[in-house]
C-alpha cells in the first residue's frame, strides 16, 4: 500500500454505527500507522446519540474530526465542505459509510470526493452484495454490517473480526479509574447485571410496561445482585422508575458517563439486557454477553451484537425488514410479541452460563418466537 500522509475516514452515525465497524478502524490505523487520520462524520441531531468521535477517543484511531452536514441538499454547505477537504490536502479517503441510497449514492459520493482533490478513494461499495444485506448461505441470517464493511476494504488487507484485539477500544488508565470510582461511590461491586432500557428509534422500544415486568421478576429472583442502568440523559427518568423496584445495590448512570467511561464500567458486568442500541454494541465490544431485544425493522443478523455469547430475541413477522423508525400501522407487532417470560428466562440462562464458566452457544437467536438460529 502506497504511503499516504493525510487520510480521511468517512463514516456517518453514532455509537452502534461506530462500534459495529471497530475492526475497520483498527485496519485503517494498521495500514496507515504514520498518517494523520481525520474522521469525517455527522454531529447527531438526536440527543440520545453519542458523537462518533467521543467513542473512538483521541490519538489512536483518529487525530481529528471534520463535520459532515446533516443534509447536503444545501449547495452552500456542499461547497463549504468541498473547500474544507481541498484545504486539508488529503491524499486518501477510506469509505466506511452504509450506502443507504444504493448504487447512485455510491457513484455520487465517489465523484464528490474525487472532486475534492483526493486521488485515492478506497471502500466505496459498488458490488450488489455490499450495497444491500445478503442472506448468508444456508442460514436465516444476513451479512453483518461488520462483514460488509470489511469486504469493501479488501484493498487494505484483512483483519479477523473473531480476534478480540480487533475490538479493543484502547481505553486509557484514566477512563478505567474513572469508571471504578463511579461504581465504588455508588456501592457497586463486581459482578453486576447491566441494562439499558432506552433507544433512539421508537420502533425498537420494548416499552416501559414490559421492562417493569422484567425488572420485577429479576428483582424477586436475584436478590443482592447489583443492577447498573446505562444510557442517554433523557432515559434517566424511565431508568429511575425501574430502579425503584430493585431490591439490591443499584446505580442509574444514564447521562452520567461518557461512552468510553461507560465501556470501562461494563468491564464488571456479568450480562447486559438491552434493546438493539448503542449500549448493546458497547457491551458486546467489551465482551459482555447480551440479552438483546430486537424489533424486525432490519434483516436478522445485520446489526446483531458481535461475538458468539449472546441471546438475540427477534420475532420475524410478515413485515420484517420494513426499516421504519416509527411503526404505526402494525403497532410494533414484532418487538411487542417478545414476552417478559422470554427475556427473563434468557437472562437467567446467561447468568447461569457466566457463573458456571460455560461458553455461549454460537450467538443464539430466537426468531419467530419459536425456533433458534
Amino acid at each position: 500500500m502506497q504511503e499516504y500522509k493525510r487520510v480521511i475516514v468517512y463514516r456517518i452515525g453514532s455509537m452502534g454505527d461506530t462500534l459495529a465497524v471497530l475492526p475497520a478502524f483498527h485496519l485503517v490505523r494498521r495500514t496507515f500507522p504514520a498518517a494523520h487520520i481525520t474522521l469525517l462524520t455527522n454531529v447527531p441531531v438526536n440527543a440520545r446519540a453519542a458523537p462518533m468521535a467521543s467513542i473512538l477517543g483521541d490519538g489512536h484511531f483518529i487525530d481529528d474530526t471534520l463535520a459532515y452536514p446533516t443534509s447536503l441538499r444545501d449547495a452552500a454547505k456542499l461547497r463549504a465542505l468541498r473547500l474544507q477537504i481541498l484545504d486539508g490536502g488529503y491524499d486518501c479517503l477510506v469509505y466506511l459509510t452504509e450506502p443507504k441510497g444504493g448504487l447512485l449514492t455510491s457513484l455520487r459520493d465517489y465523484v464528490f470526493f474525487r472532486s475534492c482533490g483526493i486521488n485515492r478513494v478506497i471502500g466505496v461499495p459498488f458490488a450488489r452484495r455490499v450495497l444491500r444485506p445478503e442472506r448468508l448461505p444456508d442460514s436465516e441470517r444476513f451479512m453483518s454490517e461488520t462483514a460488509r464493511v470489511l469486504e469493501c476494504l479488501r484493498q487494505l488487507g484483512t483483519i479477523d473480526p473473531k480476534d478480540e484485539r480487533s475490538w479493543d477500544l484502547q481505553l486509557t488508565p484514566g477512563e478505567i479509574r474513572e469508571a471504578e470510582t463511579i461504581l465504588r461511590s455508588r456501592g457497586i461491586r463486581d459482578p453486576f447485571l447491566a441494562a439499558s432500557v432506552g433507544t433512539k428509534v421508537p420502533a425498537n422500544d420494548w416499552e416501559e410496561h414490559n421492562w417493569k415486568g422484567l425488572v420485577q421478576r429479576l428483582a424477586d429472583s436475584l436478590r443482592g445482585l447489583p443492577l447498573v442502568l446505562l444510557g442517554a440523559n433523557d432515559e434517566r427518568e424511565r431508568s429511575e422508575r425501574l430502579l425503584q423496584i430493585w431490591k439490591g445495590p443499584k446505580a442509574n448512570l444514564c447521562g452520567q458517563t461518557e461512552p468510553r467511561v461507560s465501556a470501562a464500567v461494563l468491564r464488571g458486568a456479568k450480562v447486559m439486557v438491552c434493546h438493539d442500541s448503542g449500549p448493546m454494541h458497547l457491551a458486546a465490544t467489551m465482551g459482555v454477553p447480551c440479552v438483546a431485544i430486537f424489533s424486525a425493522r432490519n434483516p436478522p443478523g445485520v446489526w446483531y451484537p458481535r461475538g458468539e455469547n449472546h441471546t438475540v430475541l427477534y420475532h420475524r413477522t410478515p413485515c420484517w425488514g420494513c426499516k421504519l423508525t416509527e411503526c404505526i400501522e402494525e403497532k410494533k407487532a414484532c418487538i411487542l410479541a417478545i414476552t417478559v417470560d422470554e427475556v427473563f428466562e434468557a437472562v437467567l440462562l446467561q447468568l447461569a452460563r457466566g457463573l458456571l464458566g460455560a461458553p455461549g452457544t454460537g450467538g443464539e437467536a430466537r426468531t419467530g418466537g419459536t425456533s433458534r438460529a
